[in-house]
């Protein structure tokens, strides 16, 4: 059985490239600080009978870096022009997680990216999420082999 193994994750426009200023490589994920779940959402039918009438897809991921890139010289990550953390409405972009050799990537659809700076865990972790949803669940958030 594989496992699902996360080397680190990026931000990515919204047709999937890397952003024009060079890629948002997100590294220092916290192992236990990554969730990914796709939840049918429901709706009431006759004779109180339920159907899955879509589904949402989200990926909530937590990193001790502040900063983009391995070394954490790049620039902040609650910056980028893909995030928002103060309630303005950023760019449309991607949140990819890239998986270990033996694991997958996952990738969400296009959605909105927010951010905020978390001490839960007793350390300063800079936490995102990616949430978006679809009629099937097939595009939501997309599964490949590892790259």
């Amino acid at each position: 059985m594989a496992k699902l193994i996360f080397s680190h994750a990026s931000i990515l426009q919204s047709d999937g490239s890397a952003p024009a200023a060079g890629a948002e490589l997100i590294y220092g994920l916290v192992s236990d600080g990554v969730e990914i779940s796709l939840e049918p959402d429901t709706v009431n039918v006759e004779d109180n009978r339920e159907i899955y009438e879509s589904y949402t897809g989200r990926i909530v991921i937590r990193t001790v870096n502040t900063k983009f890139d391995a070394d954490g010289d790049g620039d902040l990550i609650l910056s980028s022009v893909h995030v928002s953390n103060d309630g303005d409405l950023p760019t449309v972009g991607k949140l990819k997680l890239h998986g270990k050799s033996g694991s997958h990537d996952i990738v969400t659809a296009a959605t909105y990216i927010q951010g905020h700076q978390s001490f839960d865990n007793g350390r300063l972790e800079t936490v995102l999420i990616a949430q978006s949803a679809d009629k099937t669940g097939n595009t939501t958030l997309v599964a490949t082999d590892a790259s």
